[in-house]
């Protein structure tokens, strides 16, 4: 018996190393390495029933092996079991690296990443599980007969970018930490993923509860909105803070005026999901931010969480434009109306997002060839003086 795991919605743009296993990119006219002809044909067969948004067959899919095993080995369940928990930390690598309001950037949804699990002998035949609210029940049918359609939120997507430092920086973290430790950072990554999968059948309320969980699992916060925002802003810290009393948006609400903007909005945000955790549709609290608007906050937020956390225990490094968005947070949350395009849009791809990261970046530059410069300006001192003192010794 021989096995196949595989993501047909996952166009992955390389290959990757993620702990124990490999994703490699495929496509239907390539070769597997180490695979014979039979193998090859099987493969083939196989992806020929996942078809794209016309009917046919997919063109790139990712698949997935265990290191020094082929990818058509059959495998136990439990190098199976760790194959799905790698697959979510690549999951979120990829949805870390997002290029938001840049339609021509890199951009995945967790759905991408759906894993599917294939044992076959010859590849002529397909049993399919499907859940049942009791169980699972098992049907089979030719693969000739049946045809399954990438779903809709997954057809655009023309390439699957991961985040390698991050992605590293995750698995060296999880093997340094004990049982527990890690659940509660699975907990975490997996309340994100599962927020982010952008499925029309995903209600906005489920993925705000996901969302706060997230945030919960990964600040070890009290199940309060004053505890989990106290606790984000000592980690997710800007350069320089923007108040509430200094905010336009919050202007006629000044609670905590001397709170950063950034305490405000986990502080609404966790507050308004008691609403829909417990069954309500609808909020009647006052909210500053729409509900588009705080999922996308968190949506941004959330990952530069994980990368500071990582950077803290010295398993990361801080980019500059990792730092640049941590910076335009509080701007950006601040700007009203911010999901739409800018007054006299500098073209399609102009966004207040894609402003705000584009001067805070250039400043960015600008300070540290400005430190270059001091750093020089102090070494050449330096050098005088000790210059100095040893012609006065002399």
């Amino acid at each position: 018996m021989s096995m196949l795991m595989f993501m047909p919605w996952c166009p992955i743009d390389n290959e990757y190393t993620v702990g124990d296993i490999n994703i490699l990119p495929y496509e239907r006219e390539g070769i597997i390495k180490d695979v014979d002809d039979f193998g090859q044909s099987c493969l083939k067969t196989i992806m020929a029933a996942y078809k794209d948004i016309e009917g046919n067959p997919v063109h790139k899919t990712a698949i997935i092996s265990k290191i020094n095993k082929s990818v058509i080995d059959d495998l136990p369940d439990d190098d199976i079991e760790i194959a799905q928990e790698l697959t979510a930390i690549a999951c979120f690598s990829g949805l870390a690296n997002r290029s938001f309001f840049n339609s021509l950037g890199s951009y995945c949804n967790s759905d991408c990443f759906s894993m599917y699990i294939q044992k076959f002998d010859k590849a002529d035949f397909i049993a399919l599980k499907s859940r049942r609210r009791e169980g699972r029940t098992l049907s089979g049918w030719s693969l000739d007969d049946i045809a399954i359609p990438v779903p809709v939120h997954c057809h655009t997507i023309q390439r699957v970018s991961l985040d390698k430092d991050l992605l590293f920086a995750i698995i060296e973290h999880r093997t340094s930490l004990d049982r527990n430790e890690w659940g509660r950072w699975q907990n975490a990554i997996s309340c994100f993923n599962q927020a982010n999968s952008d499925s029309d059948n995903i209600r906005y309320q489920m993925e705000w509860v996901l969302l706060c969980s997230a945030f919960e699992h990964i600040l070890e916060s009290k199940p309060t909105a004053k505890n989990t925002a106290e606790k984000f802003i000592k980690v997710f810290t800007p350069s320089t803070e923007l108040l509430v009393k200094n905010s336009m948006r919050l202007s006629h609400n000044q609670d905590n005026a001397n709170q950063p903007i950034r305490y405000q909005w986990m502080k609404e945000f966790y507050r308004i999901r008691g609403d829909y955790a417990h069954g309500r549709l609808n909020t009647k609290q006052h909210i500053a931010w729409e509900p588009l608007e705080h999922l996308v906050l968190a949506s941004i937020a959330f990952p530069l969480v994980i990368k500071t956390l990582l950077s803290r225990v010295g398993k990361y490094d801080i980019t500059d434009t990792d730092q640049a968005q941590i910076d335009c947070f509080e701007h950006f949350a601040d700007t009203k109306n911010f999901l739409n395009s800018p007054k006299k849009q500098r073209g399609s791809l102009d966004s207040h997002w894609s402003r705000l990261l584009s001067k805070r970046r250039y400043n960015i530059s600008i300070e540290q060839g400005i430190n270059r410069l001091r750093n020089l300006r102090e070494s050449a001192q330096s050098e005088q003086i000790n210059s100095c003192n040893l012609k006065e010794d002399e």
